[in-house]
């Protein structure tokens, strides 16, 4: 799905978007596959640093706008607010409200927002899934999320993808994508001259890198 999760460390000024995988197992809860280093992981594994036993609060934005969906997939520095470089995308600030049971802002234009937390000791065995390797992940232990409240607009359109091997929509979002990721790695690595994530590596698990 295009469900953008957003969460808040403890730490840092930034929201953290992200696109995870989210299993329904109850009527109000869903499993939230998020891999160690990806940015909400990070939040909750803070979280319960500083907030030993709280839950964590998390929303989730459902139809948001192209530039923030792409934003939120896009790998920036950890120090940048994926709702800035949305902005810098459009060419126009991302208007943002707050949630209605947290401080966590969502994307003003969502069609559908899920509001709840995370029982930071609340696990369940994820999968398995067909991947859009072409093979299935296997079964995992991950955070459960419980839905509390949602908001939406008046006739909301679910905003949803086809995941499969590629070519798949996300493989055309990859494309954009290339473009996307070269002045942000020049910025780092000023010796890169091209980059490619192709789609025969999902766009993210191979690249093609040409340096001076």
């Amino acid at each position: 799905t295009w469900g953008l999760t957003i969460t808040k460390g403890p730490y840092k000024k930034r929201q953290n978007l992200g696109i995870y995988r989210q299993q329904l197992i109850g009527k109000n809860k869903l499993i939230m596959r998020w891999l160690s280093h990806r940015g909400g992981a990070m939040d909750l594994q803070e979280w319960k640093e500083a907030n030993p036993g709280q839950p964590f609060p998390v929303s989730v934005a459902l139809g948001a706008d192209p530039a923030t969906i792409l934003a939120a997939v896009t790998p920036i520095p950890d120090t940048l607010s994926e709702y800035a470089f949305a902005g810098l995308l459009r060419g126009n600030k991302t208007e943002v409200v707050k949630s209605v049971s947290n401080d966590l802002e969502v994307p003003a234009g969502a069609e559908i927002v899920l509001e709840g937390y995370i029982d930071p000791s609340e696990t369940a065995l994820e999968g398995p899934y067909g991947d859009h390797t072409g093979y299935y992940n296997e079964q995992a232990y991950f955070p459960v999320f419980t839905v509390t409240h949602i908001t939406m607009r008046e006739k909301p359109i679910y905003h949803s993808t086809y995941t499969g091997r590629p070519p798949d929509e996300p493989a055309v979002l990859g494309e954009a994508l290339n473009e996307v990721f070269i002045p942000i790695l020049q910025k780092q690595f000023p010796e890169i001259v091209d980059f490619y994530l192709p789609p025969e590596g999902c766009s993210y698990r191979l690249a093609v890198v040409t340096m001076k």
